[in-house]
């Protein structure tokens, strides 16, 4: 190979290398924001697994189902027992108004 060739292709090589490094700190960047968004996800997965072994709200009735059938069937029963009352409530309004 004479010495002008071997000039060439060491500036092709340049050349690509040049080009295949200039897309690294977008690539870095790219991994940054993809390891940030990871670690949101796992925090989230994270809060959502305690929530579901301890959950903080009171009213999950499919988890008393499964555990305490008597306390879920007592709030049951309760809720019903609202629902005839609301419903009474407004007829005695409704007889109010007419008398």
């Amino acid at each position: 190979m004479r010495l002008v060739d071997k000039i060439k292709q060491f500036k092709r090589e340049l050349i690509d290398s040049q080009q295949e490094t200039a897309c690294i700190p977008d690539l870095k960047r790219e991994v940054y924001l993809l390891q940030k968004e990871l670690l949101e996800q796992q925090q989230k997965v994270k809060y959502l697994t305690d929530e579901l072994e301890k959950p903080l709200n009171v009213h999950r009735w499919r988890k008393l189902e499964s555990t305490d059938i008597e306390t879920y069937e007592l709030i049951q029963k309760i809720q019903s027992l609202q629902k005839r009352l609301i419903a009474k409530t407004e007829e005695v309004s409704e007889k109010d108004v007419l008398i």
